[in-house]
């Protein structure tokens, strides 16, 4: 008999008081949220039905022989990797009731002939030690010569249980490396929704499900009317250039539910969401639809592993957001954080009753060297490699990536954004993005760009002047400079009698330059007073005090507060804990 991997460990989950559970409505309202997505997904007209359509249609019990006839055909030629394999193993697991002993005999088979790359990021590793080790635990005791990979299902079990716990004490204690991700957080819910679903382990079970409230927390506190507002480890241009389409809302839709059906967003691993038995604790549920007062949100994530080109593996990262009903301004700290596809910083504002739309600059960066830090292969070669899949990412005119040469320094609803462009780098511009959902954009002779989007204002400084282009989806201001920057302000129109008391606040403001060429710094007074120091990399100075980012723990604001293994989630009196150092979920209501 297997004998699965259990930490020794004590398996408590703590009530110190009668927790504010969802009133049944609530859950009535989430379950019919669950079953409009399955509907949907199962609805799509398609020849050829894929996993996550099998899955939801047995589910729902329609086309029962139909599902049985295209599984069997997903299973003639697998190909895909771990994106096979995983929503393999969930639909056949989710189909239990339905399978014939072919199908049974099949999947098996599967697994003793077809091997997968296991990748080489953080999302492929989830998925495939998540697949891998249910299929451990659905066929134990097997030889090595029964899987494609050679090894015992014992084997394959230990391995599979130690890379998900090592991942979620990771997590837990530096962070996520590809972390707040609007497309790849969806791979890593769906992976984890299966896993909690059918793992038999109860102390792996446990730590499955806190993992599931510490991302949906980390998730709800940059959520933002559908919106995953923020910097983020990776986007792709399809989700700058519309928010509402990435892969996370659909998520945000089931569980968070105060956004329309996202018809437009990736839904395939949503599905998994969809079907599970997991419950969302309401007190995540609120902090991601609760926007009646502005907060400040510091977190700390950091650097997916580097193996070259660095003496530390996986430097920190830090992250600030600034969220309102109507907006968020939120950056990263800057820098070469994760190679192809970062976002640094933008202003999301919701606008046209449930749209969300981007305002952002970026330095369009690409190099071997980048990439040499993150991935094995030869550096003369690896450009051209990564533009086979990630086809923007030494173009120009891109709208992904980070920059060696770009920092921020943020402070509640201001931004200052400094490049230092160095001689060889192969673009020597600045680009901003203003989109065409802006309801009104104009230039001040002091140099100022005043926009406004839906309810929000926006003050937008470039330190150098630039040329203006009109494109499909925005305004595109190019500044060729190499030393060069912006600050901008943001407010919710609410806050001023009028559009033109919100620029002639701006206009009082102070912004000192003299030193930008010479020493790539700026100083800056905000229409709050507060004033503002930045030199270029990290020198932040803010009222006279500088600013150590390296004091940021995993968490801090109203909401979340979390380091060292340890989530404190809160809201409205209600305290929820989930602590990786003791494996226990403690929920308690707080004395007033």
């Amino acid at each position: 008999m297997m004998k699965y991997f259990v930490p020794v460990i004590l398996l408590v989950i703590v009530n110190l008081a009668p927790a504010q559970m969802p009133e049944s409505s609530d859950k009535r309202a989430f379950e019919l949220r669950q079953n409009e997505m399955l509907q949907y997904y199962s609805s799509i007209d398609s020849k050829k039905l894929n996993f996550y359509q099998i899955a939801a249609q047995l589910k729902l019990g329609q086309n029962i022989e139909n599902c049985k006839e295209n599984f069997l055909a997903l299973l003639q030629e697998p190909s895909g990797d771990m994106f096979y394999n995983l929503p393999m193993m969930g639909a056949y697991l989710h189909g239990q009731d339905f399978w014939t002993e072919e199908i049974h005999r099949k999947v098996g088979h599967v697994w003793k002939t077809y091997l997968p790359y296991r990748g080489d990021t953080e999302n492929h590793w989830v998925m495939w030690y998540t697949a891998l080790l249910l299929a451990a635990q659905t066929w134990p005791d097997l030889p090595g010569s029964e899987w494609a990979n050679g090894r015992t299902s014992q084997e394959n079990y230990d391995d599979a249980a130690g890379f998900l716990s090592s991942w979620f004490d990771t997590t837990s204690s530096i962070g996520q490396g590809e972390f707040d991700s609007p497309d790849y957080l969806q791979v890593y819910l769906g992976s984890l929704f299966v896993l909690y679903d059918f793992v038999r382990d109860p102390v792996l079970k446990q730590r499955v499900k806190m993992a599931l409230h510490w991302l949906l927390a980390d998730y709800a506190v940059d959520y933002l009317g559908g919106a995953y507002t923020g910097g983020h480890s990776r986007i792709y241009e399809r989700e700058i250039i519309n928010p509402l389409r990435d892969g996370a809302i659909a998520f945000g839709y089931i569980f968070f539910g105060n956004t329309p059906f996202p018809k437009d967003a990736s839904k395939g691993f949503a599905m998994f969401g969809a079907l599970t038995d997991y419950e969302l604790p309401s007190v995540i549920q609120r902090i991601a639809t609760d926007r009646s007062k502005p907060y400040v949100a510091r977190e700390r994530k950091r650097v997916r592993n580097i193996i070259r080109f660095s003496e530390e593996k996986n430097p920190p990262v830090y992250k600030y957001n600034y969220m309102t009903q109507n907006f968020s301004l939120g950056c990263l700290d800057g820098g070469l954080q994760q190679p192809i596809q970062i976002h640094t910083w933008s202003v999301t504002y919701l606008y046209d009753n449930g749209k969300a739309d981007n305002l952002f600059s970026l330095h369009p960066y690409y190099s071997a060297h980048e990439l040499g830090m993150f991935f094995p292969e030869k550096l003369k070669v690896m450009v051209a490699e990564v533009v086979k899949s990630k086809g923007t990412y030494n173009k120009e005119d891109k709208w992904t990536g980070g920059s060696r040469y770009e920092r921020t320094f943020q402070h509640e609803n201001t931004i200052i954004v400094l490049y230092d462009l160095a001689e060889d780098t192969p673009y020597k511009h600045i680009d901003y993005y203003f989109p065409k959902s802006l309801s009104r954009r104009e230039e001040d002779d002091s140099g100022w760009i005043f926009a406004q989007g839906g309810s929000t204002y926006i003050a937008v400084r470039p330190f150098k002047p630039g040329d203006w282009r009109e494109e499909e989806t925005c305004t595109r201001l190019r500044s060729p400079y190499l030393k060069n920057g912006l600050v901008t302000e943001v407010a919710d129109a609410s806050d001023f009698a009028s559009w033109q008391e919100f620029k002639n606040k701006i206009l009082q403001s102070s912004l000192d330059l003299s030193e930008l060429d010479s020493n790539v710094e700026v100083a800056y007074v905000t229409s709050s007073g507060d004033k503002m120091s930045f030199q270029f990399p990290d020198h932040r100075v803010l009222n006279g005090n500088k600013i150590d980012l390296s004091k940021t723990p995993l968490f801090e604001s109203p909401y979340l507060n979390g380091n060292d293994q340890v989530l404190t989630v809160n809201h409205d009196g209600e305290e929820l804990i989930v602590d990786f150092k003791k494996d226990t979920i403690t929920q308690r209501l707080l004395e007033e």
